[in-house]
């Protein structure tokens, strides 16, 4: 039996602490999926279901309006559509490690530095016994990233390095 007093013990979570281990969680989520599919052999079947997931959702995310404002103003809707990119980018990444720099209207390169899912990752993965470096999930939904930008005229290239990646995206 529970009694009132215990419960009352209990204090909530600091945000901060809450934050780190959803991070985490979902770190690690993502590794055992990949780990999961690289040894089941069903990789492709992966890539096909993210890439499909996340050519629905990227309007949501994204703004809805984003097709038609291309047409109207396209330099602007693709500063719109990086900015975007880069504020969803926080859920995983602080602002501080990231680098945007503008090209011009319709050219930007985003560098990630000491990426949250390499570096927690490689920690994550080598705690849980994975024998997985979290690159191989980058090398992989890299190429996944191009074709789920290509919807709305974006062609994007990534390098990955030390621990972050290189984007380069060009509006079309």
């Amino acid at each position: 039996m529970c009694r009132k007093w215990e419960i009352l013990a209990i204090k909530e979570m600091p945000l901060k602490e809450k934050y780190d281990k959803l991070l985490d969680q979902y770190v690690q989520d993502g590794l055992m999926n990949f780990a999961l599919h690289k040894e089941l052999g069903t990789m492709d079947k992966r890539n096909d279901m993210m890439l499909k997931v996340w050519k629905k959702m990227l309007p949501s995310y994204m703004g809805i309006a984003l097709k038609v404002m291309k047409t109207i103003a396209p330099g602007t809707t693709f500063k719109k559509l990086v900015n975007s990119f880069v504020s969803f980018s926080q859920v995983t990444t602080p602002l501080s490690n990231i680098e945007l720099t503008w090209v011009s209207d319709r050219e930007a390169v985003m560098r990630t530095k000491d990426c949250p899912l390499l570096v927690r990752g490689r920690e994550l993965a080598k705690k849980a016994g994975l024998d997985l470096d979290p690159k191989e999930i980058c090398r992989n939904d890299s190429k996944n990233m191009p074709k789920m930008l290509e919807q709305f005229g974006i062609e994007v290239t990534m390098e990955l390095e030390e621990n972050g990646c290189r984007a380069t995206a060009k509006l079309k």
